[in-house]
């Protein structure tokens, strides 16, 4: 196991206690939701990496480097977003494809709130709070830019599984069910 994934199913782990945002489930129950969604769904495992640690800036890092919690903080004046920092993070170690969807994640629900108008009515409150800290519903010309990624349809649907990971009580695979899967994809 490379040091970096040990760090992450460590934090995971620690996570289990803290609520995710102002959402009713814990941070460690959102993200095993997340990815249980994406397996279910027949993604191919680097995308179900993604969703499994799309929030690694949530509970991987120092939160005074990040800028778009709902919960107060005291963060640096060069605080910026929990998927920026959490790519920035997995950058070194995870496929490039991982990181962009991790970094990508709250653009695609900014693009989502742009694209389709009943998209916007679906967010929970938090996620409506989140999506003004993230920078608001994306603009036309950076939409058109965005629809553009070849990596568009794994962003879009990491998104929708983020949204639909805030059940609570949902049974998921555990954290050490999903251990070999971080362990094969990280690299030493």
């Amino acid at each position: 196991m490379t040091a970096m994934a040990d760090r992450l199913l460590h934090a995971m782990a620690r996570s289990a206690p803290h609520r995710y945002g102002g959402e009713a489930v814990s941070e460690l129950e959102h993200a095993l939701q997340c990815g249980d969604l994406a397996r279910d769904a027949g993604a191919d495992e680097e995308l179900q990496l993604a969703c499994l640690l799309h929030d690694v800036g949530r509970y991987a890092v120092d939160q005074s480097l990040v800028s778009d919690t709902t919960e107060p903080t005291r963060a640096a004046p060069s605080a910026r977003g929990h998927h920026e920092v959490g790519a920035e993070l997995l950058a070194p170690w995870a496929p490039e494809r991982v990181v962009w969807c991790v970094r990508m994640h709250a653009d695609a629900k900014r693009y989502l709130c742009a694209t389709e108008p009943e998209y916007f009515a679906r967010l929970s409150p938090a996620s409506r709070h989140t999506l003004e800290l993230q920078g608001g519903v994306m603009s036309p010309g950076d939409a058109l830019r965005f629809a553009e990624h070849r990596w568009l349809r794994d962003a879009l649907a990491l998104r929708r599984w983020d949204d639909q990971s805030k059940v609570v009580g949902k049974k998921t695979r555990s954290l050490e069910d999903w251990a070999p899967v971080i362990q094969r994809w990280l690299r030493s």
